[in-house]
């Protein structure tokens, strides 16, 4: 008896304390953003598709089937509905000028004028709407114009006397000045053409407007140094048309220090909702490296530790060529952006030299938006260079660099190109990559490119939780309607930024 009682003593002290246990245990974690009926492509080869995902604060804690995401569910839970729509991680767009994106949205749009007179139209209504303020921006393009030809400040000037105009051409080579901008810089027709630019002039020696190369630094300076509001307005500017377009990461090969400083300001006020990485120009990488900074540096918001260096058709000058190998030495990432048509091999010289003066290590080189040919493809993969590639390229051997082994991103290099990331899947996609290959080069790729692979580029645990869901399928649509698709919502840190009606 004694024993028996015993047993069911120490069973029901069992019981009462393991129910104690139980009541005393926290609550189940809950999400704070469950997605779910989604067609999910993660990006990520362990885990390729799924149908739901679950987030809190700012990372994805779980991602499977609708049915196990489903307990992530509680009371505080923000539940959205895809609707069996595509969901992909967020776009990184390797190479941007934000500043000059914001700016450009302000100015005076060119790239879709068909003519010069369409481009003077433009210019003049301007004038009419502004008179008296600078007229910036442009990026018109002559090739495509019916009748081609040059445009000439004749068509703008008795308009546009009292407002200077200087809009540039797509590709950052040539810019429209008029007779107000042109006074004010001092040209003339006795004006002599600086070395390595050209002042354009018609059968009688005067100046018809178009400026070459460094002949626009003459106008250039007489523009008004930019204020900090204006700056803080561009940059707010570009962050949302950003956001629009499903981009959550962007690399800032336009940044100066006064941009790092106001993407900081937005950071301590919480209104960044667009990831930075800024690099800076290679004459500026001694204000990094003495604080110690190394590439990668900062927080998931914004970053710092790159350098970049102009390449041009000419040889690299020694003094550039130093300063990048003290940037390399001091931990920094550098990066080479060739000008019109340099050849990448230029650039890939000044790596070799870097790798032969510094030694071996993980720094990954970056060519940026740049034109190759195939034989660069092995020297590439042997340097461990990232081939940041520009969709407008033409003939990039995007094949031959994934055969090779060569890594890839994807940068717009807006404003001289559209931000919308689905222009740019299109131009992959037609030079022969699949959708997922173009889909994983501006996401994944565009990570390796800043040493951010750990944190983000695809939907899986742990991740930054960066997410699109897009109008249309563009793993499987037909590739003429890729670039018909857009985003519909946009999640930025788990924090929906973005939402558009389907």
């Amino acid at each position: 008896m004694f024993a028996r009682e015993t047993r069911l003593a120490i069973a029901t002290l069992i019981l009462t304390t393991a129910t104690l246990l139980a009541c005393s245990r926290p609550a189940r974690l809950a999400a704070d953003l469950v997605i779910t009926g989604a067609n999910i492509w993660t990006g990520n080869p362990a885990q390729p598709a799924a149908a739901a995902v679950a987030v809190i604060g700012d990372r994805i804690v779980d991602v499977g089937s609708a049915d196990e995401i489903d307990r992530w569910r509680g009371a505080g839970t923000t539940v959205l509905q895809a609707e069996g729509r595509r969901l992909i991680p967020g776009f990184n767009d390797a190479h941007v000028r934000m500043f000059d994106g914001g700016s450009d949205l302000e100015n005076v749009d060119l790239r879709d004028a068909g003519s010069a007179a369409e481009l003077a139209r433009r210019v003049n209504e301007r004038a009419k709407a502004k008179p008296g303020e600078w007229i910036l921006g442009g990026h018109w393009d002559e090739r495509r114009w019916t009748p081609a030809g040059l445009p000439s400040r004749a068509s703008i000037d008795d308009v546009t006397n009292s407002s200077p105009v200087f809009v540039v051409r797509y590709d950052g080579r040539m810019a429209l000045a008029n007779a107000t901008a042109l006074g004010r810089a001092g040209i003339t027709e006795r004006t002599p053409d600086p070395p390595g630019g050209a002042i354009v002039r018609d059968d009688n020696g005067f100046p018809t407007g178009v400026l070459q190369d460094a002949a626009m630094d003459i106008v250039a300076r007489t523009i008004p140094a930019v204020t900090s509001e204006q700056r803080q307005r561009a940059l707010k500017h570009a962050l949302e048309q950003a956001e629009s377009l499903g981009v959550t990461s962007v690399q800032d090969l336009g940044a100066s220090s006064e941009d790092v400083g106001v993407y900081a300001d937005l950071v301590s006020r919480r209104e960044l909702t667009v990831r930075v990485y800024a690099a800076l120009l290679e004459n500026d990488w001694y204000d990094q490296a003495k604080l110690g900074l190394r590439r990668a540096f900062g927080s998931p918001w914004l970053r710092i530790g790159a350098v970049r260096a102009p390449c041009d058709a000419d040889a690299v000058p020694d003094a550039v060529r130093t300063r990048l190998m003290a940037a390399d030495h001091a931990g920094l990432q550098v990066s080479m952006v060739p000008i019109g048509d340099s050849p990448a091999a230029r650039a890939l010289d000044v790596f070799g030299d870097i790798i032969r003066a510094n030694g071996g290590r993980d720094r990954r080189f970056r060519l940026d938006g740049w034109q190759i040919a195939s034989e660069n493809a092995d020297r590439l993969a042997s340097l461990d260079v990232v081939a940041s590639l520009q969709p407008d390229s033409t003939g990039a051997p995007v094949l031959a660099l994934l055969d090779k082994g060569v890594r890839l991103s994807l940068g717009s290099g807006w404003p001289s190109a559209p931000l919308n990331p689905m222009l740019a899947l299109d131009a992959l996609v037609t030079k022969g990559l699949s959708p997922a290959q173009a889909l994983s080069a501006f996401t994944t790729g565009s990570a390796v490119a800043e040493f951010q692979e750990n944190e983000k580029g695809t939907i899986a645990r742990g991740k930054l939780a960066d997410m699109v869901i897009l109008s249309d399928d563009v793993l499987t649509v037909s590739p003429s309607h890729i670039k018909q698709a857009r985003v519909l919502t946009t999640i930025a840190a788990g924090k929906i930024v973005h939402q558009r009606k389907p």
